[in-house]
């Protein structure tokens, strides 16, 4: 059995890995009572908590003679990637994760836009003109690679930069503190500890926040095994291919306690999850976009014991979170400690507590103002936190009428027939959703039937009244997407509304 970490303390004596790092820290003294526990397992073995304590020690003594103070991290899950996220922390360095659904042009783009000085890569062939020269070195399947131009640096005390591509262009960098970081994954697990999370299986990329803090460092404080197979081996292929049966299989192969999973992943498992009567979940946290109540119904039927959350990469990750035992139907749970959110007088949510430091190549934020989070919502008698829709998505039909798209896409996406939706009314008499239809056998009566079920839920101003198929996925490739997979909703409309005509009766477009 694993055991836990001893509790972290204000004034508790620091590791000789690092003065500063509450995680490293407490890696440091797990090894003692864990030396022969996994700490991490991967495709090509494992490693306990006292070989990792190790390794990370080396890897951020090499980082410190390098003078490495920014690194990039270009690489597949794995524990490599862990080993030098972990060694950054402990040598103080500015860990740049490089997302690797990313395209070209935005992997491009950050490595020019970031102050980096290093990159470990576990590939060849690194963009054109990004000023990076391998220097032979290695560490584990990461090769390192020095750029010699000096940057300005992405301030004191930056221990990550994350990069979110919103629902612009180009990859846009958050700035976040090692203490918000800490106290994000050290609020989780204060939250999560009574679950008896012994096995967390990695289902996302490493390079996303929610994945590297919510999952990996959190699973660390609590002192279990984090699994780390390549994301195929979990059945995540790209941004927006799941294999639900594979996924299953990797959870019962590990045994899983924990898992993080987006809504569509959600979707995949639940179907795939008939008969599975012997499922070692006690904790799936489902994120990343809204969840459909019936969604999350539908998995809790399944016996997937599915909650979702709510965070932002302008808070470090998870702000708030159901969990058995505080869940509440239609919510994203209740803020983790240290954490307060409220609603302001037009409804837009406001996190306080765990601010950022700003955006890459802008000007610091001071203090620790509340974080304008551009969702609209409320926040019951209880504390439990409710999100209604983005503001700026707001659209007023010709009858006067506000509608949150994601409330009619949610409904939409629901229906197994349909993968991906946004809805437009802006001016309109009626609503329509460009719709993405879940395989090429999908016909029509089916697109019809989904959206007449999704109308089922809805009152009759926030209706669809008619649909168009898209002819392609929406993705960061044909620039419909983020690179995380939501749509760019200005990009869709512009290629699937271009005159923005209007129609009066349901019915396919095309």
């Amino acid at each position: 059995m694993v055991r836990r970490p001893p509790e972290l303390r204000a004034g508790s004596r620091r590791s000789r890995l690092s003065s500063v790092s509450a995680i490293i820290d407490a890696l440091w003294r797990a090894r003692r009572g864990t030396r022969g526990t996994a700490a991490l397992v991967g495709a090509d073995g494992a490693l306990s908590y006292g070989e990792l304590a190790e390794q990370v020690h080396a890897l951020a003594g090499r980082l410190r003679s390098a003078n490495a103070r920014a690194i990039a991290l270009l690489a597949e899950n794995g524990i490599d990637w862990i080993i030098a996220d972990l060694a950054g922390l402990a040598s103080g360095a500015t860990v740049v994760p490089v997302p690797p659904f990313f395209s070209p042009a935005q992997v491009s783009h950050l490595l020019r836009a970031a102050p980096l000085d290093t990159l470990l890569a576990d590939r060849a062939g690194l963009p054109q003109g990004s000023g990076f020269v391998a220097t032979g070195e290695a560490s584990g399947s990461l090769a390192w690679y020095r750029r010699e131009r000096t940057l300005a640096s992405a301030g004191e005390g930056i221990a990550k930069v994350t990069f979110t591509s919103g629902s612009t262009g180009e990859p846009k960098g958050v700035c976040l503190g090692r203490e918000g970081i800490e106290r994000t994954a050290i609020g989780l697990a204060q939250m999560l500890r009574d679950l008896g999370i012994r096995q967390h299986l990695c289902v996302l990329p490493l390079a996303t926040l929610l994945e590297n803090v919510a999952g990996v460092y959190t699973a660390l404080l609590l002192g279990a095994t984090v699994h780390v197979p390549p994301l195929a081996a979990v059945g995540i292929g790209g941004s927006s291919s799941v294999d639900g049966p594979a996924l299953r299989h990797a959870i019962d192969r590990t045994g899983a306690h924990s898992v993080i999973l987006l809504p569509q992943v959600l979707k995949a498992l639940t179907r795939a999850a008939a008969g599975w009567n012997d499922n070692p979940l006690r904790f799936a946290a489902v994120g990343g976009g809204r969840v459909a109540d019936a969604d999350i119904d539908a998995a809790h039927a399944a016996g997937i014991p599915a909650f979702q959350g709510y965070g932002l990469s302008e808070c470090h990750s998870v702000v708030a979170c159901n969990r058995p035992g505080a869940y509440r139907r239609g919510s994203v749970g209740r803020p983790l400690p240290g954490i307060r959110i409220d609603a302001s007088d037009d409804g837009e949510l406001l996190v306080r507590g765990r601010s950022m430091r700003g955006y890459l190549g802008e000007a610091p934020l001071a203090g620790e103002a509340p974080v304008s989070t551009g969702d609209l919502g409320r926040v019951d008698e209880d504390g439990f936190v409710y999100i209604t829709g983005r503001s700026k998505n707001v659209f007023v039909t010709s009858f006067g009428r506000n509608v949150s798209p994601e409330w009619p896409e949610a409904l939409l996406l629901h229906e197994g027939a349909i993968v991906q939706a946004v809805v437009h009314g802006e001016g309109r008499p009626e609503n329509v959703a460009i719709v993405v239809p879940a395989h090429s056998g999908i016909g029509q009566a089916a697109i019809a039937a989904a959206v007449a079920q999704a109308n089922r839920g809805l009152p009759d101003y926030a209706r669809i009244g008619a649909w168009i198929v898209a002819d392609e996925p929406f993705t960061p490739a044909n620039g419909l997407a983020t690179a995380s997979g939501k749509p760019r909703r200005g990009a869709v409309l512009a290629r699937y509304l271009p005159d923005d005509s209007a129609f009066s009766s349901p019915r396919n477009l095309q």
